[in-house]
């Protein structure tokens, strides 16, 4: 019987991601690895992470590749029942990376769910998920201490910086110092209602995670869209950041995208 229901099981996931791909008109194979599933086609290769129970739902990590093994994609996929049943209270859900795929620059994502959403108030104070893409393993990100304001970690140097953001005062323990993009929408003085925004990591002079926020209720539109990132004059170390990052809603198989694309 546990052989039947595993077997079931299985179409049924296999199924779904056929359903996600099924605008693909290129031939796929779908194996079954030991960290997840892959699916393959002609032009590149997409691995997945295990899954994570998120709300009502389930979440799942991926990274995209072309065939040399490089990068081209690392997103999550938030199924949409995700959005129900999430608790009262902050979460926090990691979803490792497949190991070695990709180049293994991106090692694992962070979600974190906040009910009440966080500071600054009257801006961010909205219900949303943080998803952090980290070029650190998560024991190295769990090493990062708290410091409350007005305490500044040290900064990367200024090549190093994206255009017109500003780092917040303190460290969020496990996590980093957070820059925001001081033109986005919802900041001073435009002050518009919180929808999505993109945040950069660092910890002691090194970027370490990429961020998009987005708020429950701007998922519940069911948006499809692709966003600049803004791109600073040089990068620390070799390797591959996003030109791009998208938000969007598939009703195959009934789930959201959030991810960081043209990996460049």
């Amino acid at each position: 019987m546990k052989r039947l229901l595993k077997l079931f099981l299985n179409v049924l996931v296999v199924a779904a991601l056929i359903g996600m791909q099924g605008c693909q008109k290129e031939e796929m194979q779908i194996v079954s690895g030991d960290q997840g599933l892959e699916l393959k086609n002609a032009s590149s290769n997409t691995f997945y992470s295990k899954t994570v129970p998120v709300g009502n739902g389930i979440a799942r990590a991926w990274i995209k590749a072309d065939k040399a093994g490089n990068p081209l994609e690392v997103g999550i996929n938030l199924s949409a029942n995700a959005l129900n049943g999430l608790p009262d209270h902050m979460s926090h859900y990691v979803l490792e990376l497949p190991r070695n795929k990709g180049m293994n620059f991106y090692k694992h994502v962070l979600i974190d769910w906040n009910p009440a959403g966080h500071e600054p108030p009257e801006i961010y104070d909205l219900p949303h998920f943080d998803f952090h893409f980290y070029t650190i393993s998560s024991d190295e990100r769990m090493t990062i201490p708290g410091m409350d304001p007005p305490y500044m970690d040290p900064a990367p140097a200024d090549q190093y910086l994206p255009p017109m953001h500003m780092q917040l005062e303190g460290l969020v323990p496990a996590m980093g110092a957070h820059w925001v993009n001081m033109l986005s929408p919802e900041l001073p003085p435009t002050m518009e209602t919180f929808t999505q925004t993109f945040i950069w990591g660092s910890y002691q002079g090194e970027f370490v995670f990429w961020e998009p926020m987005v708020t429950r209720d701007y998922l519940l539109t069911k948006p499809d869209q692709v966003f600049p990132v803004p791109q600073p004059a040089a990068y620390q170390r070799d390797g591959w950041y996003p030109l791009n990052y998208k938000i969007s809603y598939s009703g195959k198989p009934n789930e959201f995208t959030i991810a960081l694309t043209d990996l460049t």
